[in-house]
Parts: C-alpha cells; structure tokens; sequence
C-alpha cells in the first residue's frame, strides 16, 4: 500500500484501488501508447478526484477540532476516519462537504477550461473533461441516500437512531431502483453494486448480517 501525508492528513492507498480505476477506465481494452497515455491519465484523474471528496470530509472533522483523521482510498472509493464522536448535525455537515468538495473541484476546472481551453483532442483535455464528469458523477451517485454512501447517511442522520428503519427502507427502494435502471443501461457493475447495497439495506431491516462490501465511497 501506498502511505503519505497531505495537508497534514495520512493517507493510505490499496493497491486494488488502482486496479478498480484502470478497469473503470477501459484497461481491458486499451490498445497501443495512445490509449495506455489516456489510461494514466483517467488513474491519475480518479485519484485526484476521490482525494478531494476524502478530503472534503477530513476538513470538515478537523474544522470540529478533530486532530486524528486519516484518509482511506481502496476499490470503489475510500473514506475519512476521524476520532471524536459528533452531533447529528455535525454528522450531516461532515458527509456533506466530500460531494460539496468535489463538485467544488469540478467547477473550478470548468471554469479553468472555459477561461484557457486546451488543446483539442490533446491529453490536457481529455484529463480535464474527464475530471469535471467523474468528480460530477460519483458526488451525485454518492448523495443518493442509498446505505453507506453519503447520501444515505445523511438520511440516517436526519431520521435519527429511533427511526433508522426509515432511513434503511428509503436505501432499499433507491438502491433497487437505481439497480433496476443501470442494468437496463447495461451499466452492470452499477447495477450488482446497488443490487448488493440494496440487499443490505434488506438485511439490515431485518436485523440480519450484512455482506461485506470493499471500498464503496463514503
């Protein structure tokens, strides 16, 4: 695993997250210097685009006086594990700022890109665009309030302990439904993943045993 500190954060990465970005990005496929030249460029582009959204999250513990938080990227995703209990309130804030911070991210190389455009068709501009729909794409899939993206639990936060099983019923529908439509878009590692939430989600209703899952975003 790869380990280093930033902004005074320690981060971890697996090495099954850099695997997970390249399949995401076509490795399978890509064929000659060209297409390897925009697959560095896409790893390089999800690595910078999830640090942001983990770092959203650190930032927003660290503003609530948290001094022990460390960042976790691996498969799907990553997350920030801080060290000090917090409010409800103080629950939704900090699981806000990760897509706050990364739709932040995203706008601010749009407006990099509509002030100095890049060269077309070059990988300056391929690795901009491609970091504006990725950094836009996971925050919103991650406010979608399916369990145990952002979204979720944030609806978890809101419903309060007494009523988590509303917060776990709300995950169950969106995860099924959101299932339903990428498989009908043939986006099937979409699909399994929020079969798989969606079947949690069921189990947690019933107060069984979860499956395991790695390294969805939080």
């Amino acid at each position: 695993m790869l380990k280093f500190t930033f902004l005074g954060f320690p981060v971890v990465i697996h090495w099954f997250f850099w695997i997970n970005a390249a399949l995401i990005g076509g490795a399978l496929d890509a064929q000659g210097p060209a297409a390897f030249q925009r697959l560095l460029v896409w790893m390089v582009v999800v690595f910078a685009s999830i640090l942001i959204h983990e770092l959203g999250h650190a930032m927003a513990m660290r503003r609530l006086g948290d001094r022990r938080v460390g960042i976790v990227l691996f498969a799907l995703g990553g997350f920030a594990q801080g060290s000090l209990p917090r409010t409800r309130g103080q629950d939704i804030w900090v699981t806000a700022a990760g897509p706050l911070a990364q739709l932040a991210g995203a706008a601010f190389v749009w407006l990099c890109i509509r002030a100095y455009p890049p060269v077309r068709n070059s990988l300056l501009e391929y690795g901009t665009f491609s970091f504006v729909t990725a950094s836009v794409f996971w925050a919103v899939l991650n406010i979608m309030p399916v369990l145990p993206l952002d979204g979720g639990r944030i609806a978890a936060a809101i419903a309060g302990p007494r009523n988590i099983k509303l917060a776990l019923g709300l995950s169950l529908v969106c995860a099924v439904a959101l299932a339903l439509f990428m498989g009908s878009r043939g986006a099937w590692i979409g699909a399994i993943l929020f079969a798989v939430l969606a079947y949690n989600s069921f189990q947690q209703i019933r107060g069984a045993k979860q499956v395991p899952l790695m390294g969805v975003q939080s």
